[in-house]
């Protein structure tokens, strides 16, 4: 099901590396090789930093939340049983409701001191300004069409978008 894939890894690894345009694309299009090389060397490797990271931020966010969703419902199960239990028997419920309480406590405050969604906006964005940036330098469009400046123009832009001083 849909759903389920959508479900944060308790492991998350990074995922191969791919290329923006790929590769059977390049190889049909040779007026281009020293724009995809030139990309490759300058672009590829910061982008693939900020898209693994921001998928890495997006796991550990959602990893969170759910924990935090199912937390709370076995919470109100346990507070349910509690109150519905005897005296003897309610005790046990109690106690595990009490420590499950202070756990999501700790989830919550972990969530909220790492700003995760926040870094999965920001990383996320920057990897999609590197991802036009790809297109536009292909496209030789604005900065990119005067062939003398192309390269340092890339590489100011990349460094500005990943330093978030994108103009």
């Amino acid at each position: 099901m849909a759903l389920f894939k959508r479900l944060p890894s308790l492991r998350w690894s990074p995922p191969r590396d791919q290329p923006i345009v790929p590769a059977d694309a390049q190889t049909q299009s040779p007026a281009f090789s020293d724009d995809f090389k030139t990309l490759e060397d300058e672009l590829m490797p910061h982008f693939r930093e900020l898209d693994s990271e921001a998928l890495r931020v997006q796991n550990q966010f959602r990893l969170d939340q759910v924990t935090l969703i199912f937390g709370g419902a076995l919470a109100t199960i346990l507070g349910a049983l509690h109150a519905s239990l005897g005296a003897g028997a309610a005790l046990w419920a109690g106690i595990v409701e009490s420590v499950l309480a202070a756990a999501l406590s700790a989830v919550a405050l972990r969530l909220q001191g790492t700003r995760a969604q926040e870094r999965y906006l920001s990383d996320r964005l920057k990897a999609e300004r590197l991802r036009t940036e790809y297109f536009l330098f292909l496209g030789r469009v604005g900065t990119y069409a005067d062939e003398q400046e192309r390269l340092r123009c890339l590489i100011l832009r990349v460094a500005d978008i990943k330093s978030g001083e994108v103009k």
